[in-house]
């Protein structure tokens, strides 16, 4: 398998940055049996600047910049009937906690990596991941961009995207693995981004 350059997502991009848009989010979400989690954080992962979430149909980025109150995400990101796809879990919960946003029914395709693969040359960051098991080149250029800048440029909102999105390509490619539906014991530390 011969790797590609992509950072173009395949799903159309909904911003969502209204209170009465993250309401109906949430009820679109409820209706998905698994979803791509993503966020992008300040330099130093210390303030939340975007939330990715990527569904069937459509990948939607949520500005917590803008939006206050993420609560209407807090029944979802806890729904233990629908999985959340997310790669270093242990990051995103670290930082959504802090939002007071809990993620239980998770998996995660960095230990899903480590436990299938093991050891490998290139090791198990996403862009790794995603060149060993789908042969995707990520452009990981925009990881360390500036995310509290609005408007982001257009490929800040490709980068991250494609970033939610590819994640559900990986839980397709490792056969919808089992997830452990037991809630979770919460956030634990974390010393960076995989």
């Amino acid at each position: 398998m011969t790797a590609h350059d992509t950072r173009d997502p395949a799903r159309p991009i909904r911003w969502i940055t209204g209170g009465a848009e993250l309401s109906m989010l949430s009820d679109v979400l409820r209706a998905e049996a698994f979803i791509g989690i993503d966020v992008e954080t300040s330099i130093h992962g210390r303030s939340l600047c975007l939330i990715q979430v990527a569904a069937r149909f459509e990948t939607y980025l949520v500005d917590p910049i803008v939006l206050l109150d993420l609560s209407p995400l807090a029944s979802i990101f806890a729904d233990l009937n629908v999985i959340k796809v997310i790669h270093n879990a242990a990051y995103e919960r670290s930082v959504l906690a802090r939002c007071g946003l809990r993620i239980d029914s998770v998996v995660d395709t960095l230990r899903m990596s480590r436990h299938l693969r093991g050891k490998r040359d290139g090791g198990h960051s996403l862009k790794a991941v995603c060149a060993r098991e789908l042969g995707i080149h990520l452009d990981k250029s925009e990881q360390l961009s500036d995310w509290s800048r609005r408007p982001l440029s257009e490929r800040q909102v490709a980068y991250a995207a494609f970033d939610a999105e590819v994640l559900l390509r990986l839980f397709e490619h490792f056969g919808h693995p089992e997830v452990d539906r037991s809630r979770s014991l919460g956030p634990r530390p974390v010393r960076s981004r995989e």
